[in-house]
């Protein structure tokens, strides 16, 4: 009986962290999606037509509904926010531990693509610092007339890179192979 009562407690504090985990991360999500919607300076925004969205989730955006309708964008240093009728998505870009390493754009019929890096510094059983290095590729489909809202993506991050490549000498592992130019590649 003692041992069910203590099984018993264990599955409540279980369930009780585990809620208060899924909290904070919303609470986290809710903060990043505010800072994109009240930043006075996005560096694109466009809404998606009914058939502009339906191709954007059949060529890229997995996560998406090809029948959620017309789709707003909202592209901020911090991120890209995604929202329509039935849904939001949030891409999480420049957060303070992630950098944007990688922004192109080709032009028509060519995605948007944005590289994000970033790095997590653990300590093994030993003591000793561990450094592990993630990234996340988007890509983000454009329609023709937001030609110019794309580049103007491009040349922001391009920009921001030039001016900050300490950063980006942070975020990549020693083992991996930088291009030509000295610049991430997709």
């Amino acid at each position: 009986m003692f041992d069910l009562i203590i099984a018993g407690i264990f599955v409540v504090v279980l369930i009780a962290a585990g809620g208060v985990y899924l909290y904070q991360r919303r609470q986290r999500e809710r903060k990043a999606i505010d800072d994109i919607l009240f930043d006075v300076t996005p560096l694109a925004v466009w809404t998606y037509q009914a058939e502009e969205w339906r191709q954007a989730v059949t060529d890229e955006l997995s996560w998406g509904r090809v029948d959620d309708g017309p789709t707003d964008i909202r592209i901020c240093r911090s991120g890209v926010y995604f929202k329509n009728q039935a849904r939001e998505h949030l891409m999480p870009l420049a957060d303070g531990t992630r950098i944007v390493t990688f922004a192109g754009y080709l032009g028509e019929g060519i995605p948007l693509k944005l590289r994000t890096r970033w790095r997590v510094i653990t300590q093994d059983q030993n003591g000793n610092e561990e450094i592990h290095y993630h990234k996340e590729d988007f890509r983000i489909p454009v329609p023709v007339r937001e030609k110019d809202a794309a580049l103007n993506v491009v040349n922001y991050f391009t920009n921001w890179l030039d001016d900050h490549e300490q950063f980006y000498a942070e975020m990549m592992p020693d083992d991996e192979p930088l291009s030509v130019f000295g610049k991430d590649s997709f």
